[in-house]
């Protein structure tokens, strides 16, 4: 049985931005945008890919809170909140 991932909440800052093309299957399709956020906690960086909308809010040098589990970003300070469609 796999065991289930922690929810992580560490004080971060946002080091990085970047974007990059992803091509699912070569020659088929447009490719895409991919948005990743870098951010530094405990001495240690961790990196999300994250939407577009996600990406545009933040800027490197913002500090807060981070709550994350395994690759998933949940929230960052007041600027990116946990979201569910109900």
């Amino acid at each position: 049985m796999k065991k289930e991932e922690a929810i992580i909440r560490v004080e971060a800052t946002l080091v990085n931005k970047q974007t990059a093309n992803y091509n699912a299957v070569e020659g088929l399709e447009d490719p895409m945008e991919m948005y990743e956020l870098d951010f530094e906690a405990n001495g240690k960086i961790v990196s999300f890919e994250v939407s577009i909308f996600e990406y545009q809010v933040v800027e490197v040098g913002m500090k807060g809170l981070l709550v994350y589990k395994g690759v998933d970003l949940i929230s960052f300070g007041n600027w990116i909140k946990d979201f569910k469609m109900k």
